[in-house]
């Protein structure tokens, strides 16, 4: 089972921005999409998660056009972590995180809180969760609504829970331990719970350390596809980027240097 983009277009007035896109999201993996700032990148994984119209081609999971899903339905398809998650209201961590089970839960609310604790401990929000959301910093907002898609997409009922977890740039805002920690969390989700994850970061080093399929994006078009060896070489990157990009492969870890 997987979750496509075929050959979809995405125009917003008079400007394509998603130009015959194509992309397979294999459940166990995860799927990296890099490319220069204005490629298309954000606006592809809202084609393919739903949240953006198409001006053409199709978004499928297991063969179901996400176009005639219902919103309960595409809840239980993916969970889905864009930039521009924003809370205005003055709801608590507590509240915000308890989002991604309102479409499936039939537990008692201590089974719920005990896995709200349990992932908010693993992505160390657990010490706000009595908080309002609107007095934390970026960081800690981005680690919440991550901890939301994590609770979506790992809930009990494994039947209901979505298999794909979308995300735009979870860790911008994040240090190096959190940015971390988020990316091993992601890996450990794909692997275990063989769910297949979509990211898009910006850090090459990053994609290619924790990414197992990779996509490079150009002018709203993807231009490379496959494993990491062969899409994120020293030629496609210094063409897509514009610039000198140099690679070094040391004890099966790929380095990427930019000049």
């Amino acid at each position: 089972m997987a979750l496509e983009a075929q050959n979809i277009t995405i125009n917003v007035g008079s400007k394509t921005i998603v130009n015959s896109a194509s992309v397979t999201i294999e459940s166990g993996y995860i799927t990296v999409l890099v490319g220069p700032n204005g490629a298309g990148k954000s606006t592809l994984l809202g084609g393919l998660s739903g949240h953006s119209a198409l001006s053409g081609g199709r978004a499928i999971v297991a063969g179901t056009d996400l176009a005639q899903l219902t919103p309960k339905q595409l809840c239980n398809q993916r969970a889905v972590m864009l930039q521009s998650d924003n809370i205005v209201f003055d709801f608590t961590v507590d509240d915000v995180i308890r989002m991604g089970l309102v479409w499936q839960f039939e537990e008692s609310d201590i089974e719920q809180s005990d896995i709200i604790y349990d992932l908010a401990s693993k992505c160390e929000i657990e010490h706000l969760l009595r908080r309002s959301i609107l007095t934390l910093s970026g960081g800690e907002k981005q680690r919440v609504h991550f901890c939301r898609c994590l609770v979506q997409v790992l809930g009990k009922h494994s039947s209901d829970t979505p298999k794909y977890l979308l995300l735009d740039e979870p860790t911008s805002s994040q240090d190096i331990a959190n940015e971390l920690r988020v990316l091993k969390l992601l890996k450990e989700t794909a692997v275990k719970r063989d769910i297949g994850v979509f990211l898009i970061v910006h850090d090459l080093n990053l994609a290619a350390h924790f990414g197992d399929v990779f996509y490079i994006m150009k002018n709203g078009r993807v231009v490379a596809n496959g494993e990491r060896d062969a899409v994120m070489t020293e030629d496609i990157l210094s063409s897509v980027y514009e610039t000198s990009v140099k690679t070094e492969l040391t004890s099966s870890r790929l380095r990427i240097h930019t000049f």
